[in-house]
């Protein structure tokens, strides 16, 4: 029954880390090593971080493995960890979808405390420890401390170590003093669950454990304890988990041959642990560049944005090659001239008048990409400009911003949507037309206008003629819930999860979409089941995101996705036919990802 248990923790309660002053284990080239051949994961992300690893794969943090507060908390961890922005990473606001778990008194499950703790780390490490979000889930942990002084993975369950110090570390990140009784209390529970090997079990009379050993560790290190001082004769909570690496590097749950359960998850968890790390692992200031060397780099395409991220780099050419990997477009262009000229980007290659253009700053920059120099803040805007000639010279076209007044808002309700442009400045620009859901809006004389959107998933965004497509902005309406599944094609030129509350369990039977390779003009499509086993009756409506091959040609029953809408009765499935036909006059090629988002909510 514990290894069940165990097992449990793995999918649900994974997740962070910071800075630490402390000793590199002698056995950690090993792990690294081990980790590197294992699939990515967040945790491993982190791991790798943590042991100062660099060129570390970031493609498995586009789309959340999971439909849990926890899995959100974990990817914007593994994020902020590796210096990237959780808004904007993938074209995807990571924190706006944790906070979305919010139900005004905690955070995700309200009979679970894990997600709680770890929603506060993800939080934290975006700075946002004084949002009504992590105070509630702070303030909800306090009120469910048991008598022992441990917490448990579960409201009203027996305590345990793993829990005790996610805890642990999650209140110390939100300014309870190492000297409170309410962490001093919780370091006697833990302590009183030490074996005579020096390591922890799960709980109090559990055989020692690599995971405990690691989450202990790092709750110890986030009070400022050195763990060697917790000894038990010669052993201690550093030497039992260093007993349980093999000659491969990973590390054993438990002494290799004593459970049939044995396995060597926990490989990730020992990694940050003998790094000497705590969580979360790195702080990340969204719109900042966080990390000194990285930059934010911002691609608009002919229709739709191709990139939004944080890259490094020491010019602008570098960050153009680097964001190629984290978004995984392709570019090309020359250097007859002396120096580099861009030519195309994912395969869009612009005929006079048009051409690819790029700002510094949201200004006209007065060198080429491989010639210009970044400095500290530096922003850079490449975009596809229709007409270089429009407006005329010296004029050039302006970058737009578009802002909500929620980002969470309840079903129907009034949200103000404001359009800006940059000229010295931001100033309000009328006449935009503002792009949410199935419709279209303009602004009025002062940037703004009103939106009353039905419960779903909304990418906002702003377009004006002879200025530069805004940013993007995603507007999460209503209490539902959602499943996400990736979307996969080949542009050919010649899972399984539940989300549970009190009354609502929707299910989507796969969590990807392959479409294959397809041809322009050509038509590939697929059969997904929807399910309710939950206790109401649902409305089912779609959003999708990603690449604008998806964005602008999925269809569900024959639908533009945006336009799907159906119901769903009590303990009823049904299928629905996902569609894409590539346009005809598609010239781009290669291999495009998105994602596909079913919304559910309560008739």
């Amino acid at each position: 029954m514990k290894a069940k248990i165990k097992n449990i923790l793995l999918v649900l309660s994974m997740l962070t880390m910071t800075l630490q002053p402390g000793f590199v284990a002698a056995g950690l080239p090993e792990a690294v090593n081990y980790l590197r051949a294992q699939n990515d994961n967040p945790w491993i992300t982190m791991a790798l971080v943590a042991a100062g690893e660099t060129d570390i794969p970031t493609s498995h943090l586009r789309n959340v493995s999971g439909d849990l507060a926890t899995d959100y908390a974990k990817t914007i961890l593994a994020l902020t960890a590796l210096g990237q922005d959780p808004t904007t990473f993938g074209n995807i606001d990571y924190v706006s979808q944790l906070k979305s778990y919010y139900d005004g008194t905690q955070m995700g499950d309200a009979n679970l405390l894990n997600d709680d703790a770890w929603s506060i780390l993800a939080l934290a490490s975006v700075y946002e420890e004084g949002s009504p979000e992590a105070i509630a889930a702070k303030d909800f942990l306090l009120a469910n401390q048991n008598a022992n002084g441990g917490w448990s993975y579960s409201v009203g369950a027996g305590s345990d170590t793993n829990d005790t110090a996610a805890v642990v570390i999650a209140l110390l990140e939100m300014g309870v003093s190492a000297s409170d009784s309410v962490i001093t209390d919780a370091f006697s529970y833990i302590q009183s669950a030490q074996n005579s090997d020096g390591g922890f079990g799960y709980q109090v009379g559990s055989d020692s454990d690599s995971g405990s050993d690691s989450w202990v560790i790092w709750a110890l290190y986030k009070a400022g304890i050195d763990p060697t001082s917790w000894s038990v004769g010669n052993n201690n909570p550093i030497t039992h988990l260093e007993s349980l690496q093999d000659t491969d590097g990973g590390f054993w749950w438990v002494a290799e041959g004593a459970s049939e359960w044995n396995n060597k998850n926990m490989t990730p968890y020992a990694v940050i642990a003998l790094s000497g790390q705590t969580h979360p692992i790195g702080y990340f200031q969204p719109g900042s560049g966080s990390q000194p060397g990285t930059y934010s780099l911002r691609i608009e395409g002919e229709n739709s944005n191709i990139c939004n991220t944080y890259v490094a780099g020491a010019t602008a050419y570098d960050l153009l090659e680097n964001g190629a990997v984290e978004c995984g477009y392709t570019f090309s262009g020359n250097r007859d001239y002396g120096t580099f000229f861009l030519e195309s980007i994912d395969g869009i290659v612009p005929s006079p008048p048009s051409s690819w253009m790029y700002l510094v700053n949201n200004e006209m920059a007065m060198a080429g990409l491989e010639d210009l120099g970044l400095e500290e803040g530096d922003e850079i805007l490449i975009y596809y400009d229709p007409d270089y000639n429009s407006p005329a010279y010296p004029d050039y076209d302006r970058p737009l911003k578009v802002e909500a007044s929620e980002n969470n808002p309840e079903e129907n309700e009034d949200i103000t949507i404001t359009v800006s442009y940059f000229d010295s400045g931001w100033h309000a620009l009328g006449d935009a037309t503002v792009f949410g859901g199935d419709q279209e809006y303009q602004t009025d004389s002062g940037g703004e206008v009103q939106m009353s959107l039905p419960a779903g998933y909304y990418t906002i965004y702003a377009e004006k003629q002879d200025f530069i497509r805004s940013n993007q902005e995603i507007i999460m309406v209503g209490e539902g819930v959602s499943q996400n599944v990736g979307l996969t094609v080949e542009i050919d030129q010649g899972g399984h999860g539940n989300i549970g509350g009190e009354s609502i369990i929707f299910d989507v039977d796969t969590s990807q979409l392959d479409f294959g390779s397809l041809e322009p003009g050509e038509t590939g499509s697929q059969m997904v089941t929807l399910s309710n086993s939950g206790t109401v009756d649902l409305n089912i409506a779609a959003a999708v995101s990603g690449d604008s091959v998806f964005t602008e040609n999925i269809k569900i029953e024959s639908q533009i996705w945006s336009s799907y809408s159906s119901s769903l009765d009590i303990n009823s499935s049904q299928d629905a036919e996902v569609s894409l036909e590539i346009p005809s006059d598609y010239i781009v090629l290669g291999v495009k990802t998105g994602e596909l988002i079913f919304w559910a909510q309560t008739q």
